[in-house]
């Protein structure tokens, strides 16, 4: 009985040593009101570093088949944007890959391997985090994808409209700080991604 509760005494010390609190949350992708792919978001909790992981598989027809794979991960530290990486597949190749590297106080924006620009930081906010964080009092947000700032303006309470470089907008709706919903123009036609309740 004593090894027991000496036993149960170190997992649950263990467990408060090595909690990487983990919040995740799935979507449907909609196209023309039907179900066309999914949408992971997944938020890691490590000490100081806060790891976002949002991976999107789409599988649909626009004008011919396209089977599309997105994968997006963004690593803060001290609340503050360290790294991202994103991988872009379509039709099992690679359509485009981008990274973004902290040095120093700059950061570094990579294209298909490419160094693209440099930016001044920090970077306190970014696309990722709209799924996670509702953009109160932001005005922008740091594409990962494009390495640029996308504006944001509120429309009404817990409704924001994120515009990205090409004068395309997306009107994300939040419920209890979280993502709810988001009306996406993607260029050729538009996608709507609802979180699963």
């Amino acid at each position: 009985m004593k090894r027991q509760i000496i036993y149960i005494q170190l997992c649950l010390l263990l467990s408060l040593f090595g909690a990487k609190p983990i919040e995740e949350m799935r979507f449907d992708v909609i196209h023309n009101g039907k179900a066309v792919g999914e949408l992971r978001a997944v938020k890691t909790v490590d000490g100081v570093q806060t790891t976002y992981s949002n991976t999107t598989e789409i599988k649909t027809k626009i004008i011919t088949p396209v089977r599309l794979s997105m994968k997006i991960q963004s690593t803060y530290k001290s609340n503050e944007l360290d790294f991202s990486k994103v991988d872009i597949t379509v039709n099992g190749r690679r359509y485009s890959a981008s990274t973004t590297k902290r040095v120093g106080n700059k950061y570094l924006f990579y294209k298909n391997d490419k160094l693209e620009s440099t930016l001044n930081g920090p970077i306190k906010y970014s696309a990722a985090l709209m799924m996670f964080n509702e953009p109160s009092g932001v005005s922008a947000a740091y594409s990962e994808e494009g390495g640029g700032f996308h504006l944001i303006e509120k429309s009404v309470a817990n409704v924001y409209e994120k515009q990205n470089s090409r004068g395309r907008k997306s009107i994300y709706h939040y419920k209890n700080q979280l993502l709810k919903s988001l009306d996406m123009d993607v260029g050729l036609t538009t996608i709507e991604i609802v979180r699963h309740d």
